[in-house]
């Protein structure tokens, strides 16, 4: 990976610029797409499988580089590489697609695929006017379907009552079915786990822990975002 010349003046502690964060961007992206299925609906990295299973694995493969893509593609306006937004693109259309070899597994109750539900439905968020709204209706059914078998599960009491709170906001932001009261009850509970100073502990009585700063605050600032 060769990276841009450091600029001293305008970035004194590290030299690094907004064009090297994109530069690793790029190079991460580009280095797992060998890793996709066919379609590229699942991104399947090498390694010991998941305890949930080679489908979700994969899926999960997808929904986090696709987490980094649409934050790449938002911050440069669309003004990046065709085909970066044409394999996310092919990848949400099969993925979502029952009949696909691989398909996403459809979320159950406390299941990883919430997880990944909800940095999907934030990266079409992102991206919707390069998503989205391009995709014909038959695609946006189906991602609709998807999210919405994901809305109502289960989660546990940490960090993940979030995950169905950025889908079900998502839902919400394209006409699709989605319940008010269960968005401020997700919003509700993690006040309660609000310990002052900025600090939140990962659901009642418990500890904290990294999640604080990526679910707990992020997602919940991007809710009123």
């Amino acid at each position: 990976m060769r990276l841009p010349s450091t600029d001293g003046l305008l970035s004194p502690y590290t030299g690094w610029t907004r064009a090297h964060w994109e530069a690793v961007a790029d190079h991460l992206l580009d280095s797992v797409s060998p890793y996709a299925t066919p379609g590229g609906a699942q991104y399947r990295l090498p390694g010991r499988t998941g305890r949930a299973g080679v489908h979700s694995d994969g899926l999960e493969g997808y929904a986090r580089t696709f987490l980094l893509a649409a934050f790449r593609i938002a911050g440069a306006g669309g003004d990046v590489r065709p085909a970066l937004v044409e394999r996310y693109a092919e990848g949400i259309a099969h993925g979502t697609d029952p009949g696909h070899r691989y398909a996403w597994p459809v979320p159950a109750d406390c299941s990883q695929q919430l997880v990944e539900a909800a940095s999907i439905a934030l990266a079409l968020h992102e991206t919707r006017r390069w998503l989205f709204d391009r995709f014909d209706s038959s695609v946006q059914e189906r991602v609709v379907a998807w999210l919405a078998r994901a809305a109502g599960k289960r989660t546990w009491q940490s960090n993940w009552v979030l995950f169905p709170v950025v889908v079900q906001q998502f839902l919400a932001s394209v006409g699709g079915p989605h319940d008010p009261a269960a968005v401020s009850e997700g919003l509700d509970r993690i006040e309660q786990w609000y310990v002052g100073d900025g600090w939140y502990t990962d659901g009642a009585g418990r500890s904290f822990d990294y999640y604080a700063g990526w679910a707990l605050h992020l997602l919940s600032l991007i809710h009123i975002s």
